[in-house]
């Protein structure tokens, strides 16, 4: 058994400003990122989005395409800020229908400004984890799961059609965890 100690740095953000994620030492390193959304009432955050990456900086760019271009779902900013998830746009992803991108078309025009807002409450808090692909994802999955699992009542920004996957051999050891600020459903030792 083997502890894999994840510290966390962040927030960064997705848009301009001096801890913008395109920006950071962490660009070009592999790991685990988690996205969070601030809540106003307390100032901890909410995990929205658990992934890993071989390339912070490359995958984010990924995810701001898939962001901009609608494919992804978009949630009420404002709402979100209070733990309240509410889609405005459900994303292109979710609807294989034929009438989809026309869809989309309506939604860009309507929403484009709500996407704006949405960009600029993502946090990203980001732990460098090196070794093969499969440790990594294997990592996230077990920090998705323990989320979803362990503490229902912090999940709510966590859509339940988030892709989770863990390895079959589970008890490898624990993930220590730390991270700068308060993140709800985030504990300290998650075994992984």
């Amino acid at each position: 058994m083997t502890d894999i100690d994840l510290n966390f740095v962040g927030p960064f953000t997705l848009i301009d400003g001096k801890a913008c994620v395109f920006h950071s030492a962490f660009a070009a390193s592999p790991g685990i990122y988690l996205w969070t959304i601030k809540q106003d009432d307390d100032n901890t955050h909410l995990i929205h989005y658990v992934g890993e990456t071989v390339s912070l900086g490359k995958r984010h760019r990924e995810h701001l395409i898939q962001i901009l271009g609608l494919n992804y779902g978009i949630f009420d900013p404002e709402k979100a800020r209070q733990g309240v998830s509410e889609l405005l746009w459900n994303g292109l992803w979710r609807d294989k229908t034929v009438s989809g991108p026309l869809i989309q078309l309506e939604a860009y025009r309507r929403i484009h400004e709500d996407v704006l807002r949405y960009l600029s409450i993502l946090n990203v808090f980001f732990a460098e984890l090196k070794g093969d692909s499969n440790l990594r994802k294997h990592v996230e999955g077990c920090i998705g799961w323990h989320l979803r699992n362990n503490h229902p009542e912090h999940k709510a920004l966590y859509p339940n059609d988030n892709h989770v996957g863990t390895r079959k051999d589970k008890n490898n050891g624990t993930l220590r965890i730390l991270v700068p600020e308060t993140i709800r459903g985030l504990d300290e030792a998650i075994p992984y």
